[in-house]
């Protein structure tokens, strides 16, 4: 009998394994798919908006940009925690490898349910880069899991965006 009880245990385990790495791989999986600046992107209850991008390149060849990212709750109860390092920018070297670079600025903030507030982030990029564009990654929640944590591939781009294959 009490071996049954374990068989059930490790079986329950098992599917829940299997349906965590099955919602991970479809998140890894998905293909980036284009937003437009001023266009939503859903994470579960939470809403990125990139609402302005100024970009400077410098006379070496490196990239300066400010972005503004107006963040929504629209939860009913809960709270949010942004952090600027939610949102990183991805640019690819001359071979055409990705590369994820992380805002310089270090902002944090905590949005009430049904509140709103804009960060504003700054990201450098060295010399050789191309084809720069925004992305987000906060984890997944639970509403993330039904879509396969689609905010994670959608991206916003910061130039011409010519990504390689396999971006």
């Amino acid at each position: 009998m009490r071996s049954r009880v374990w068989y059930a245990v490790a079986g329950v385990f098992a599917i829940g394994l299997l349906l965590g790495a099955g919602f991970t791989a479809c998140a890894v999986i998905r293909t980036p798919y284009v937003v437009a600046v001023g266009t939503p992107i859903q994470h579960d209850d939470f809403f990125f908006t990139v609402t302005a991008i100024d970009r400077r390149r410098q006379a070496d060849g490196s990239a300066h940009y400010r972005v503004s990212v107006r963040v929504q709750n629209q939860a009913k109860v809960v709270d949010y925690q942004w952090r600027d390092n939610i949102a990183y920018v991805r640019a690819f070297d001359r071979a055409g490898y990705g590369h994820d670079f992380f805002p310089v600025t270090h902002g944090s903030f905590t949005l009430r349910a049904g509140e709103g507030r804009t960060a504003d982030l700054a990201f450098d990029i060295p010399p050789g880069y191309s084809s720069a564009n925004i992305r987000f990654w906060d984890g997944v929640f639970m509403g993330d899991a039904l879509n396969g944590a689609a905010y994670g591939k959608a991206i916003v781009p910061l130039e011409a965006y010519h990504p390689p294959f396999g971006t």
